[in-house]
């Protein structure tokens, strides 16, 4: 076999399981991450109001439940809903939209770091005519995949019907 054949077959065989990798393991996990932030988010303010909390997650069952379409969420934080219900409205609303405010930290971030890094990727091709960016392009696309998935995300909690923007309004009326 050609070893110049045989160079280009291990690349796309490595970019090949790169995007495998960061895709169905690294993905699951970061989208835990953000999760955990997010009801970080909701825990922090119910904490400031007195509602006793908790927050469960099971790490082995990331990878499966990221990619089963009926799984609702990735972590809980349960509460003490009489509590919760004792508050006034602006209250309840603080601490639903607390996780949404998390959510969008974590998009605004992954955001400002890509453009800062693709302003220096151009700098280091348009100026240094460095093109060795393996590393670089790696970071963004895992980056970029992890921002998708946070839009896709944020957008569901915010239309879905158990997403905190639904729950927020269900309680409301109670």
């Amino acid at each position: 076999m050609n070893p110049e054949y045989k160079k280009e077959v291990w690349k796309v065989v490595k970019i090949g399981l790169f995007l495998f990798v960061t895709i169905f393991l690294l993905l699951p996990y970061l989208i835990q991450i953000s999760t955990f932030f997010h009801e970080r988010g909701h825990q922090r303010e119910l904490n400031g109001y007195g509602i006793e909390n908790s927050y469960s997650f099971n790490l082995l069952q990331t990878i499966p439940n990221f990619f089963d379409p009926k799984q609702d969420k990735l972590g809980v934080t349960k509460f003490d809903l009489k509590g919760y219900q004792a508050l006034d409205k602006y209250q309840r609303i603080k601490i639903n939209i607390a996780g949404i405010v998390s959510d969008l930290r974590f998009l605004f971030l992954i955001g400002i770091y890509l453009a800062f890094i693709n302003i220096y990727t151009y700098y280091k091709i348009r100026f240094k005519k460095d093109y060795n960016l393996k590393w670089i392009l790696a970071v963004n696309w895992i980056l970029f995949m992890w921002l998708i998935a946070l839009v896709q995300i944020t957008v569901a909690n915010i239309t879905y019907g158990s997403g905190d923007v639904y729950q927020l309004i269900r309680f409301l009326h109670v």
